[in-house]
């Protein structure tokens, strides 16, 4: 009678090409997992930056996105009506969404007008708390992949949302 079953010298066989496959899938996985963090996080703001607009024409009221410590945007962001219009959550200013951080392989920045806030007045129109308009982008960089996104917010305060490379994105 034959028995039904592996030698060990096939098990080893079976587990040396299984780890084999393993490594060589680890790396892609791993590049999965950051692209895919990546695109959550630039559509999470992206999402967030047309409900503030939103917010600011519904309510007829000044709504500010701001990043909550000075220009991180990957420490998370906060969307509250500005009743003072001074581009700062003050107390007693009500919020009405917050997000947390972001994964911590991803780096989110803005250029100098968009850096620590995005506010919009009740048209739907970004300005700066000193009232000059506010254009800029915000750029998303993966850590480990050549893949970036980048938010541009126009004059009349629409965003749109490009891919690019990192070093197209100047991503260090």
């Amino acid at each position: 009678m034959r028995c039904k079953g592996m030698t060990l010298i096939e098990l080893l066989v079976t587990l040396s090409i299984a780890a084999i496959l393993l490594s060589i899938a680890t790396p892609t996985f791993s590049s999965w997992i950051t692209q895919s963090r990546l695109r959550a996080a630039a559509y999470d703001l992206f999402t967030d930056i047309q409900k503030s607009r939103s917010e600011a024409v519904k309510r007829s009221a000044r709504i500010t996105l701001w990043n909550m410590a000075d220009n991180d945007w990957g420490s998370g962001w906060e969307i509250f009506i500005d009743a003072n219009e001074d581009g700062d959550r003050d107390n007693g200013e009500t919020v009405l969404y917050t997000r947390g951080a972001q994964a911590s392989v991803l780096d989110i920045s803005g250029n100098s007008s968009v850096s620590s806030m995005i506010s919009y007045q009740a048209s739907g129109e970004t300005a700066l708390a000193s009232g000059a308009f506010q254009a800029g982008t915000l750029t998303l960089c993966g850590r480990r992949i050549n893949k970036a996104y980048q938010i541009v917010i126009s004059r009349g305060g629409r965003p749109r949302m490009i891919a690019v490379t990192r070093s197209a994105a100047g991503c260090s």
